[in-house]
């Protein structure tokens, strides 16, 4: 056999990839949210500061958040597609097919790379 990963695992990785880059899509959109939300009490923040060295401050932590949104919403965006194609219905299909694959390749797997007896058919 060819040294490198069985199909099995080739598949399984294919099946995690798409698992990982959903639960990191939706992690970088709450990240975007959540800077969104950091926005309005920046501003509140901002127009009651009593001077300017305190506006200063506030407008610096504003910057940090703004950039910290721009790198949440990029990662968000380069794994948009995916998420979509793994959670549109129309896909789901597939998504079961390799799964029925991936578990009947174990199977053949275990078969081929186990123990195996020969029994004599006659005697």
């Amino acid at each position: 056999m060819e040294t490198g990963k069985n199909p099995s695992e080739i598949i399984t990785d294919f099946l995690n990839f798409l698992e990982d880059a959903k639960c990191k899509y939706e992690s970088a959109y709450a990240d975007v949210g959540e800077e969104d939300r950091k926005l309005q009490t920046f501003l509140h923040d901002i127009e009651l500061a009593p001077n300017r060295n305190e506006r200063n401050r506030i407008c610096t932590r504003l910057q940090q958040s703004r950039r910290a949104r721009r790198m949440a919403k990029d990662r968000a965006k380069l794994y948009e597609h995916i998420c979509k194609f793994y959670t549109d219905k129309q896909n789901q299909v597939l998504l079961k097919a390799l799964r029925r694959l991936q578990n009947e390749q174990i199977a053949e797997e275990k078969y081929l790379f186990g123990p195996r007896e020969f029994k004599n058919r006659v005697e």
